[in-house]
């Protein structure tokens, strides 16, 4: 979410500057026209489209300590994730990242990632997006949302996130 925020920002900036353009009509007459004669400006006409973000991050599925296996609240996660999935029409891919708290070894929260990420996978497989549109990828403990030694936080970093690209 914070991903087409960003975008929608970018774009509205970009939108807005294009407006403001201007042309003089005549580039080897813009020194006498800053002298005094008559300056004819023509304003550019901007068109504003919705734009299809390029990526989207989707619901977020969390995991117990040590555990691989949905709960019942992260397969309705994934139900609306695949939802949103095929909302998204033909020209797409899908990237399931598999993340785990900081205790465990590299080699451990690694595998450990891999098959959280290869459970979500396997679910939307099973709701029908297609497999080959669908790749997995353990950063372990790489890449944790929270910093704090606490129950919580290691809970919030036990998760697999679901990344939609536009193709």
């Amino acid at each position: 979410m914070k991903n087409l925020l960003k975008l929608t920002l970018v774009l509205a900036l970009a939108a807005g500057l294009t407006a403001c353009s201007k042309n003089v009509k005549d580039d080897a007459n813009a020194d006498a026209t800053l002298a005094g004669t008559s300056t004819e400006m023509v304003l550019e006409e901007t068109t504003v489209t919705e734009a299809i973000p390029a990526q989207v991050s989707l619901g977020v599925v969390h995991f117990a300590l040590d555990k691989s296996t949905l709960t019942a609240e992260a397969r309705k996660i994934v139900e609306a994730n695949a939802q949103a999935i095929k909302a998204a029409g033909d020209n797409y891919s899908v990237v399931v990242e598999g993340n785990c708290d900081d205790r465990g070894t590299i080699a451990y929260n690694i595998a450990l990632g891999e098959k959280r990420a290869n459970e979500v996978k396997a679910y939307y497989v099973r709701l029908g997006i297609p497999a080959e549109k669908i790749s997995t990828v353990s950063y372990g403990k790489e890449k944790p949302v929270c910093y704090e030694a606490t129950q919580s936080c290691w809970a919030k970093n036990r998760r697999a996130d679901t990344v939609l690209t536009a193709n």
